[in-house]
């Protein structure tokens, strides 16, 4: 994929040297914990801990649905990306370059996944200094890392992906923001990543567990509560978990490079 690299490192820039983007994109994990978080952090007693899967307290168990939905919301941005620069004049630019059309897209996947996980970063940060807060309480692991990097590029790659593809057809910013928002909201509360499963309806729950963004939560989550006390049925459970966004990560990057090559245009 020729010019992947400079076209990467365009959109990066864009990004630092936006002061109002950068300063936003760096405070808003602190919104989602900070407020979001401590919302639901005086209800513990009320949810209990075996609803919580055990964990310390809700921003414990819910930081693992927070990073996933930060990429969710986050990779939106790739794809409104593409719309801009087909306003401005720049996509009809890069196509008329010697370069490979999926380079296009594929670097604004990239610069979005560089955001996210500086956003990851912030969150845990956050989470750890806000009284009653994230708790490692069994010790934090380099599986807990492995597992937490994974799932958190998996994910943002997918969404990143998927809201490019949607973009590389649309002409029209209003049309972007709605079909993402239709996307977006049910992927995020038809998973298990803000509530416990104990408080889901049945159907909801069945719903849920083939939601790509309950797989990334509940492989953080597990190694988040558990750490090195993990249990061997709970480490296959993780591993399962990112054998399944493997797969989808793989399937999504065969699309996006197919559909990009073929059907982008100005």
């Amino acid at each position: 994929m020729s010019g992947l690299i400079p076209l990467t490192v365009r959109e990066l820039k864009k990004w630092y040297r936006s002061p109002v983007f950068f300063f936003v994109g760096l405070i808003q994990p602190f919104f989602w914990i900070g407020l979001f978080g401590s919302a639901f952090s005086g209800g513990g007693g009320a949810f209990g801990s075996i609803a919580l899967d055990n964990a310390k307290n809700y921003i414990t168990f819910v930081i693992a649905g927070v990073l996933t939905t930060t990429a969710l919301f986050t990779g939106m941005f790739s794809g409104i990306n593409i719309i801009w620069d087909r306003r401005l004049g720049t996509l009809s630019r890069l196509l008329a370059s010697p370069i490979s059309r999926s380079s296009i897209v594929f670097s604004k996947v990239i610069s979005s996944i560089a955001r996210i996980m500086v956003q990851v970063v912030i969150l845990i940060a956050a989470a750890l200094v806000i009284p009653n807060g994230l708790e490692f309480a069994n010790g934090f692991t380099l599986f807990s890392a492995f597992v937490i990097v994974s799932a958190t590029l998996m994910i943002a790659f997918i969404f990143s992906s998927l809201f490019s593809l949607i973009a590389v057809k649309m002409r029209n910013m209003q049309t972007i923001f709605g079909i993402s928002n239709l996307v977006s909201l049910p992927l995020m509360f038809a998973s298990f990543a803000l509530f416990p499963k104990a408080f889901m309806a049945g159907w909801l729950e069945s719903v849920a567990v083939w939601n790509p963004v309950s797989w990334s939560a509940e492989a953080m989550r597990n190694v988040i509560i558990n750490g090195s006390a993990i249990s061997s049925s709970l480490m296959y459970s993780t591993l399962g978990y990112l054998f399944y966004l493997a797969i989808l990560t793989l399937a999504v990057l065969v699309l996006t490079y197919y559909v990009t090559e073929k059907e982008i245009r100005e």
